[in-house]
């Protein structure tokens, strides 16, 4: 199983930078998570949308689903100039009026919707989906291809789901957002020192840190590091074994 991160930056594209977006491939498939704001020009370096076999979304706030509006005009424009683009399926939160009218009308994506503990499969690999605490209908997502295990944390505050969820996952992909000293209130997002501990609870085989601010990305490290060495930073087109 192999991860590929297209955004990491926290609630808007810093200059040069993309929000949250992961690829993951396993078992021959290709599973999108996420679609922050700037994602798709950093994605399409390297990938064609219309090969994807799902894309999945963790929550609706534009830094995660933002540039899900823009793979929709691709995919149908490349439609209607007569090329043969299938269908794909699409799992998110449910979906307001009018984010439905915009992004389900010409069949561009196949909707289904997600609620705790939703289970599906994408080819040979399984996800599930955990309520994260958030500010808005906000998931986390186990996803195995039965020999390796990611956990997901998209956006959320400390919680009970937390547990279950990163339980013995070989990568846990975890937002860390704050670090000591910014006045962070946990209800909503996690500090680094937060997703370290997070992980050595867990017995993660790995910690790859995403969804911070890049000038705070030093600190961020340092104190995810003090929980668990082996924390690394995520970086926008790196590659990860999971």
């Amino acid at each position: 199983m192999q991860l590929t991160v297209y955004g990491n930056n926290a609630t808007c594209p810093e200059p040069g930078g993309a929000c949250a977006c992961y690829l993951v491939e396993a078992a021959g498939v290709r599973v999108l998570f996420d679609m922050g704001n700037g994602s798709l020009s950093f994605f399409g370096r390297g990938h064609d949308l219309a090969a994807l076999d799902a894309i999945v979304i963790s929550h609706l706030h534009f830094d995660h689903f933002g540039d899900l509006f823009c793979a929709k005009y691709q995919l149908e424009s490349r439609r209607a100039y007569g090329e043969p683009v299938p269908v794909l399926p699409l799992y998110a939160p449910r979906l307001p009026d009018w984010a439905a009218a915009e992004l389900l009308d010409n069949g561009v994506f196949d909707y289904h919707a997600v609620s705790d503990g939703t289970a599906f499969c994408v080819g040979g690999v399984r996800v599930r989906a955990y309520g994260m605490r958030h500010l808005v209908e906000s998931y986390g997502f186990r996803v195995t291809d039965g020999r390796r295990t990611l956990a997901y944390s998209g956006d959320t505050g400390v919680c009970d789901a937390l547990a279950p969820l990163c339980a013995g996952c070989d990568t846990l992909l975890c937002e860390a957002t704050f670090h000591a000293g910014m006045g962070a209130e946990e209800g909503h997002h996690l500090s680094a020192a937060t997703a370290g501990a997070l992980a050595r609870q867990a017995g993660a085989g790995a910690l790859l840190l995403t969804h911070y601010h890049a000038g705070n990305a030093a600190r961020i490290l340092k104190e995810a590091q003090a929980a668990f060495p082996a924390a690394r930073l995520t970086g926008i087109l790196g590659q990860y074994d999971v």
